[in-house]
């Protein structure tokens, strides 16, 4: 029996997509939906289709459906056709007598779910729905979750079937919940190394990622720390406002993802990675994945997970902001030892998390807990 999974994602960040749209608004516009969704897969932000390629390799009917207003759209003009600006009309006028939050985009996203037919609908990370919106399609799906970011509003974990994540600090939380969790690790697609441009390193050290003391208390401290280097650049949101004339702002290159992103860390000499406050201090974000994916030295803060998980001189640590700072200089003064690090990283990552082992791994366990659910008996 060959199963079909629907998965739900977002591209982020979103101004980071907008930009994307805005350069190619042209060809977006007569591009259908499936042409879209190619277009937005081939940007590689996030995970991309990195869980259905491997997913359809191993036997299921597997698809993307980004809840971006871009994809949301060219997916409403498939399902409705004609139809389409009645339907428009019909919903503004059941927002004027009961006004409900998001109800095109919820209404675009049931119907679709009615028209694929998922045995399986994964929901990963934030997608802007509330988890009782999922729920309501358990009578027919096994409903997952892939969390490892702040819980969402409007998100309760007993609204799942299963939550996938990769922190054992939400793991267990999720336990007490009683939910079933299991530890899905991120990884590397080696398709990439296809796609991305070979050369020369272009930066010394970079780092990509959100900064804000909201989430990123301890490393927003670090980039602005690492931002008096003169040879430091970093790509990502920023949720505090900073002085336009201050080093973290003078160092911030824009928004980054995908592919664009990913060069960065190729071109680059020694990428810096540091963890979210939520992460408790595990070692487990995708960063770490992609920048040895791609070959390149990732320079990190010291973690208990990461020494559990990976073999010495894959990578660098560093304990303090100084010692990051210090280790910087180190490496870019020592060319062979740092790229033989990189290269071992590059190794170890190709081998043990490469998307099409974690998929295969993955498929056999949905599959096991979607018979569980609906056909005890054909176990």
């Amino acid at each position: 029996m060959k199963l079909r999974l629907l998965k739900f994602d977002t591209i982020n960040p979103e101004a980071y997509l907008k930009t994307k749209i805005e350069s190619n608004k042209d060809e977006i516009e007569k591009m259908g939906r499936k042409e879209t969704l190619e277009w937005i897969i081939s940007l590689r932000s996030n995970f991309s289709d990195f869980y259905t390629y491997y997913f359809r390799k191993h036997g299921w009917e597997a698809e993307e459906f980004f809840v971006t207003n871009i994809y949301l759209q060219k997916v409403a003009e498939e399902l409705y056709g004609s139809r389409l600006g009645f339907i428009n009309s019909a919903d503004r006028i059941k927002n004027l007598i009961r006004p409900v939050k998001n109800r095109r985009k919820l209404n675009i996203i049931s119907d679709y779910i009615k028209a694929y037919k998922p045995d399986v609908i994964l929901v990963r990370e934030h997608t802007g729905i509330p988890s009782d919106h999922w729920k309501n399609s358990g009578k027919h799906s096994l409903i997952v979750s892939r969390l490892a970011a702040p819980l969402p509003y409007k998100w309760a974990p007993s609204d799942w079937d299963l939550i996938l994540t990769s922190t054992t600090v939400y793991k267990k939380f999720f336990e007490i919940n009683n939910v079933n969790s299991i530890i899905n690790h991120n990884g590397f697609d080696l398709r990439i190394l296809d796609e991305l441009k070979a050369g020369d390193k272009k930066f010394d050290v970079t780092f990509v990622g959100g900064a804000g003391k909201r989430f990123w208390k301890k490393r927003t401290k670090l980039i602005e720390k690492l931002s008096e280097l003169e040879n430091f650049k970093w790509w990502g949101y920023i949720e505090d406002e900073f002085p336009k004339d201050s080093l973290i702002m003078k160092a911030w290159q824009g928004v980054t993802s995908g592919l664009d992103m990913l060069q960065i860390y190729k071109d680059t000499k020694v990428v810096v990675n540091d963890y979210g406050d939520i992460a408790d201090g595990e070692g487990v974000n995708q960063r770490i994945y992609e920048v040895m994916g791609v070959g390149s030295l990732l320079l990190t803060r010291e973690s208990d997970t990461l020494k559990r998980n990976f073999p010495e001189n894959t990578f660098a640590t560093f304990r303090s902001d100084e010692e990051c700072k210090e280790k910087i200089k180190y490496f870019l003064s020592n060319d062979t030892e740092r790229e033989e690090i990189a290269k071992r990283g590059q190794e170890y990552i190709s081998a043990n998390y490469n998307y099409d082992n974690l998929m295969k791994d993955l498929s056999g366990l949905l599959k096991e807990r979607y018979f569980n659910k609906f056909e005890p008996e054909a176990k």
